[in-house]
């Protein structure tokens, strides 16, 4: 597997990761609205600055690097903190897809989502379009469990998809 470190983002990734969600293959399977740079970097350094304490209500973000740029992110958005319930979200840039990155780093992230005096979380959400093999492995890989099929889930580049849904419970 290649190298890589997984840390908070910061206001300074905003070009790389903008550059990664415009990239029609990271398009292809997530709804997603590049933005502007600027935009993005307010957003970054709210999201990578928010403490991980289980009062939390907003969304974190950690951005995947490899060989000293970033690569990709994962995003918790906290959904319901009275029933600790949060969704994932994550992409990596497609030359590092197939190498086990993004099952490493999710798995890293993990620890902090869960952990009691960091987020709290007790139920983590995902989803996958059911085309995107590649996801859906990651989730298998990371523990996460297929609960079924939510069709017309989310619309991407003009036709609503059906998403595979997963969950992971801290107890799992």
């Amino acid at each position: 597997m290649r190298s890589f470190t997984v840390r908070r983002s910061r206001a300074d990734d905003a070009p790389a990761i903008h550059a990664l969600r415009s990239h029609p293959l990271t398009r292809r399977h997530q709804p997603l609205i590049p933005g502007t740079v600027d935009a993005l970097e307010r957003a970054l350094a709210e999201r990578g600055s928010a403490a991980l304490t289980p009062d939390q209500d907003r969304k974190v973000q950690w951005t995947i690097e490899i060989g000293g740029e970033p690569a990709g992110w994962i995003s918790v958005e906290v959904t319901s903190r009275s029933h600790h319930n949060a969704t994932l979200g994550y992409a990596l840039a497609p030359h590092y897809h197939g190498q086990g990155v993004t099952s490493a780093a999710v798995l890293q992230t993990l620890e902090a989502i869960f952990a009691p005096d960091q987020l709290a979380i007790e139920r983590l959400e995902a989803v996958a379009a059911v085309d995107n093999t590649g996801s859906r492995r990651v989730l298998e890989k990371c523990g996460f469990t297929y609960e079924g099929i939510a069709r017309g889930y989310l619309i991407i580049s003009g036709r609503r998809v059906d998403h595979a849904r997963y969950a992971r419970l801290r107890s799992d």
